[in-house]
């Protein structure tokens, strides 16, 4: 018999975004299934809590203590199994997702305005790259990550949530994130990638405009008797006000080592040439090594007829030190452990020692 539950609990922060992530419910989540959030105004006693784990799978292997909204006025809770936030009591309609009968947990467009003030604006920016993303970062997969057929949420949605919040805090941080973030990028790595590629120079990136990620482009393949087929780059860049495809960026990561591989990029990299793009590739050695980037990133402006920026020798050591301090922040970020803000408050010291509430992703999710 079935334990029946007195009140309804919102998952809220990490809890959520492991739900999000769950293979259990991608298909679900990748309709994009929404539901109103009812935020209860108090939490359920833990035999209740425990109750509710034990009858929910997708609970079972969740990290404790469970993360939750509650409304402003109720009390706050921080015990071994749950620990609450504060929310409004009224939030916008299809603020949620049903995950089972008593449970619900905020959608992808809310969870990054509750997370908004815990993580700093890259971290910001490569959550919102998940959401927005072909992949779910997965640390009991043996890859560390699986794919998804279609991300869990679009811009529009997002900045139609954020409109329906108002002022609310956070909704601020995550429309200039959402300017920097990802769309439709197919791993960890990639999102790294494409931000260096993409960020302006003064926030360590080579300036680029990507045009798209991950998007079919027309080709005939070289295989099938040049019958039309599809493509698609991993990042596909442009020059300012171009309407062409401009030039290909594609990572190199494990998984293109076998010679299955190496065929089919060569016959994906002659079928983009005969349409007049060029690509480069990127491999993790290359991505590694800031003399190779700007070499790269000076070869992609010459072909886009970029003109170069005058720059003295300062300037020039300036920017230097921003592309590899953007390198090193990226490198922290493993979607696990956000502890960005406490790095930036400890700057100069050590780092501070970690939540472990997960093991860290393995490397294979990031390609290396």
């Amino acid at each position: 018999m079935l334990y029946r539950m007195c009140m309804d609990i919102l998952l809220t922060h990490t809890t959520a975004l492991e739900v999000l992530r769950s293979a259990r419910l991608h298909w679900r989540l990748e309709r994009r299934e929404r539901c109103d959030a009812c935020v209860p105004n108090c939490v359920p006693s833990g035999e209740e809590l425990r109750a509710l784990i034990a009858q929910t799978p997708e609970l079972a292997h969740t990290a404790l203590p469970l993360e939750v909204l509650v409304t402003r006025d109720a009390p706050r809770s921080r015990t071994k199994l749950v620990c609450t936030h504060p929310s409004p009591a009224e939030l916008p309609a299809g603020s949620a997702f049903e995950v089972a009968p008593g449970v619900r947990c905020v959608s992808p467009e809310h969870l990054p305005v509750v997370m908004a003030s815990l993580l700093t604006d890259l971290e910001l920016a490569f959550l919102l790259s998940e959401l927005l993303g072909l992949y779910a970062i997965a640390p009991s997969l043996e890859k560390g990550m699986f794919q998804r057929w279609e991300p869990l949420t679009t811009p529009e949605l997002i900045l139609a949530h954020l409109d329906a919040l108002g002022s609310e805090r956070g909704t601020d941080r995550v429309r200039r994130a959402l300017s920097s973030a990802c769309v439709r990028s197919g791993s960890p790595q990639e999102t790294r990638l494409s931000m260096r590629l993409g960020l302006a120079r003064m926030r360590g990136g080579y300036g680029f405009d990507v045009l798209a990620m991950n998007d079919p482009v027309a080709v005939q393949r070289v295989r099938d008797a040049m019958r039309p087929g599809v493509r698609k780059p991993d990042i596909l860049l442009r020059a300012p006000g171009a309407t062409g495809r401009g030039v290909a960026v594609e990572y190199d990561g494990g998984d293109h080592n076998s010679a299955e591989a190496h065929a089919r990029d060569a016959e994906r990299h002659t079928e983009l040439i005969a349409l007049g793009i060029d690509e480069h590739i990127v491999t993790a050695v290359q991505y590694h090594d800031l003399d190779y980037m700007d070499g790269l990133a000076e070869i992609i402006r010459r072909t886009l007829s970029i003109p170069k920026p005058h720059l003295t020798r300062t300037q020039q050591a300036r920017y230097r030190r921003l592309r590899q301090q953007l390198y090193e922040e990226l490198e922290l970020i493993d979607g696990v452990h956000w502890n960005g803000r406490e790095r930036e408050r400890t700057r100069g010291g050590a780092v501070p020692v970690v939540d472990d509430r997960w093991d860290v992703v393995p490397v294979d999710a990031y390609g290396l």
